[in-house]
């Protein structure tokens, strides 16, 4: 039976529908079948993502101070808990030391206006070899008043 279909087109039987050139195709398809991800590389993206992650935190995850945002000369407990936060992020930044003294925390750990780094001479700091450090308000002259405060907090 002749063929029908115009000079240059392409036939049912010229273009592999035949079951015999479907076979064939599958075949081909199946010699480049695409790799499978293995172990390796699940391993290199979960790695790849911590890796990125730790940078981040490395980069961008040391806080500032926060800001002195209530009046520190006359409250002086609020001193004492400013101060015992600044030497805690002191310790975890700088690796579990504790500074020589106060003015080691400023600017970078405890954040004081201009003039009211003179405050700190209000506190005894002492570091200590068994709890860290003591740290305490010192009232004027005559009228010493301790809050005792090391590592854990006051006591």
């Amino acid at each position: 039976m002749p063929s029908r279909a115009p000079p240059g087109s392409t036939t049912a039987t010229s273009a592999g529908t035949t079951i015999k050139g479907r076979h064939e195709k599958r075949e081909e398809r199946k010699g480049k079948a695409k790799k499978r991800w293995g172990p390796f590389g699940y391993f290199v993206i979960v790695s790849t993502v911590l890796i990125a992650v730790m940078w981040g935190v490395i980069i961008f995850g040391k806080k500032p101070a926060p800001p002195a945002a209530t009046q520190i000369a006359t409250n002086d407990r609020v001193l004492l808990f400013m101060v015992d936060g600044a030497i805690k992020r002191y310790a975890l930044y700088e690796g579990n030391t504790y500074p020589a003294q106060l003015t080691e925390l400023l600017p970078d750990y405890l954040s004081l206006r201009e003039g009211e780094a003179a405050f700190l001479t209000r506190l005894t700091y002492r570091p200590d070899p068994t709890v860290g450090y003591r740290l305490s308000v010192t009232k004027p002259p005559g009228d010493r008043v301790q809050r005792p405060c090391h590592r854990g907090g006051l006591r």
